[in-house]
């Protein structure tokens, strides 16, 4: 059996936390890349953490003539807190609670006619599925005439919206199953809408999963699957919010480049606007994502640790000085000693800091960066 190594990399700041949040107005394309308002299809206004490039607090999104088309809330760069999401003509699309990014408790959807679809319950992440499903009840459902097809998790249920498959991902697909007592029951079909060919037929018994078998692009029985693959409720949010957090650039207009200069320089650019940083903690003068990158790239799994399948967190210590040079290089917590000289070495390779900002100047701090060794088998 292969086994793959997975580093979980994040970072964890023993100085206190200075942010410099600015509210900052962006222009998106339909791809939601950050772009100017010539090119732009969508804008937003949003609370930054410009140390980062993080959003942070509040987020509106609008379709360029003004309709409001999100409203949510961040911590830290990922989406967390209520959010509520709108059709084009105003009315409530869906709306719900995310936790680190993810769906979590009562969501509710509706028709763009204001009639409610379904009320659904997310419970957190199916591990052991291939599609990586959320767990979920659909605990009402309602057609778009509004008679109930589901009530208290008993009925028949539809998604007419899905665009999966192994074969034909791209075209649009209706999902037909039954819930009994908020668990799934019988068959399961995924339907291609255009020629109403079968594609999946996944069977369960009181919610547990007990077979699939999988159809070609034509429709030919194809074979059979040990596990759900069919992403029930793909979040149609997913992509946009994932390329927002991630400061995605529109390179017809900005160059790629640009991501590699500081802060201030990025903003004025893509803004035109000055913004002027205060307070701000140390960190890696690209940014979170381009250090996760770095460590990720020049990181090596000892191989007496991975033999022995040696695994852990490591944390490891960077004193910074006020020109964001590193002055000391320490081991906080460690492991094993293989993986903590790995980790200690890769962090010694940085050699780009931005200090800590404390009323406008430069200042020694410490930062303490933990590293995740994990194998997966």
């Amino acid at each position: 059996m292969d086994r793959k190594l997975i580093l979980f990399l994040c970072l964890l700041f023993f100085t206190t936390c200075l942010k410099s949040q600015e509210r900052i107005k962006l222009f998106y394309n339909s791809d939601w890349e950050i772009t100017n308002e010539d090119k732009a299809t969508y804008y937003r206004e949003s609370e930054y953490d410009l140390n980062n490039f993080k959003l942070n607090g509040k987020v509106y999104d609008y379709s360029l003539s003004g309709d409001l088309l999100m409203e949510g809330n961040y911590l830290n760069g990922v989406g967390n807190g209520n959010f509520t999401f709108y059709y084009d003509n105003g009315k409530v699309r869906n709306k719900g609670q995310y936790e680190k990014g993810r769906r979590i408790g009562e969501w509710e959807y509706y028709y763009n006619n204001g009639q409610l679809k379904q009320v659904v319950l997310f419970k957190g992440r199916d591990i052991n599925s291939f599609a990586v499903n959320e767990y979920f009840i659909v605990n009402e459902y309602y057609n778009r005439e509004g008679n109930q097809l589901i009530k208290n998790g008993t009925g028949t249920w539809t998604n007419d919206s899905i665009r999966v498959g192994m074969f034909d991902i791209r075209s649009l697909k209706t999902l037909v199953g039954q819930f009994r007592d908020s668990l799934k029951h019988g068959e399961w079909k995924l339907i291609r809408i255009s020629d109403n060919k079968l594609m999946n037929c996944e069977h369960f018994v009181k919610g547990e999963f007990k077979g699939a078998e999988i159809y070609n692009a034509q429709g030919n029985y194809y074979g059979t699957t040990s596990s759900e693959i069919i992403h029930k409720i793909p979040d149609e949010n997913n992509i946009k919010l994932a390329r927002t957090e991630k400061f995605e650039l529109d390179t017809t207009v900005f160059p790629k480049a640009l991501l590699f200069s500081d802060v201030e320089t990025i903003f004025k650019t893509v803004t035109g606007s000055e913004y002027k940083i205060q307070n701000r903690k140390a960190g890696y003068i690209y940014g979170d994502y381009s250090l996760l990158e770095f460590l990720a790239e020049n990181i090596n799994y000892p191989v007496n640790a991975f033999e022995k399948k040696i695994k852990g967190k490591v944390y490891v210590g960077v004193v910074i000085d006020s020109l964001g040079n590193t002055k000391n290089v320490k081991l906080v917590k460690g492991v094993h000693k293989d993986l903590d000289n790995e980790a200690q070495r890769v962090v010694r390779l940085i050699d780009k800091w931005m200090p800590a900002l404390s009323d406008g100047k430069a200042v020694e701090s410490t930062i303490t960066i933990p590293v995740n060794f994990q194998l997966l088998e």
